[in-house]
Order: structure tokens, then sequence, then C-alpha cells
């Protein structure tokens, strides 16, 4: 059982701002990962949260071939398994 809660878009008992994020986030990304259900309990912070890594991801200057092999090389480095 997680000790953070799991909030879902669905689910009348999430505060509205949390529904929001979620609904963009899954709008935006395709699917809700766990981890951003998680993050949807504080979602100024997990916005930010979001938009950096999206920034770090996608609006760079390098190619995408270049940007997925900068992501494998560092998650291998710091034993990130996936």
């Amino acid at each position: 059982m997680a000790r953070i809660p799991q909030l879902r878009e669905d689910d009348s008992s999430t505060p509205p701002e949390a529904r929001e994020f979620l609904r963009n986030v899954g709008s935006t990304m395709g699917e809700i990962f766990n981890a951003v259900r998680m993050l949807a309990n504080y979602p100024q912070q997990a916005r930010a949260l979001v938009d950096f890594v999206k920034a770090v991801r996608y609006r760079n200057t390098l190619t995408p071939a270049l940007t997925e092999l900068a992501y494998t090389t560092a998650s291998a480095a710091n034993r990130c398994h996936y």
C-alpha cells in the first residue's frame, strides 16, 4: 500500500486543481504514471517539475537521437533500469 496517495482524475474526492493537473498530463503525455499520481497531491509543484522535465527532454538543441543517447547514458551511469 502506498504511503503517499495516488490521486485519480475520475475520483470526486480528488481536489479540483489536482484533477485538472492529471487531465492535462494525460492529454499531453498519453498516460499518467503512478509517480505523477502521487505528485498530484501538490499540483503547483508537480506542474513545475513536469515543465522542467519536458524542457530538458524535448526543448533542447540536441537531435532526438542524441537526446535519447544522453538520457540512456545518464540512466546507465546512475544504475537506473527500465
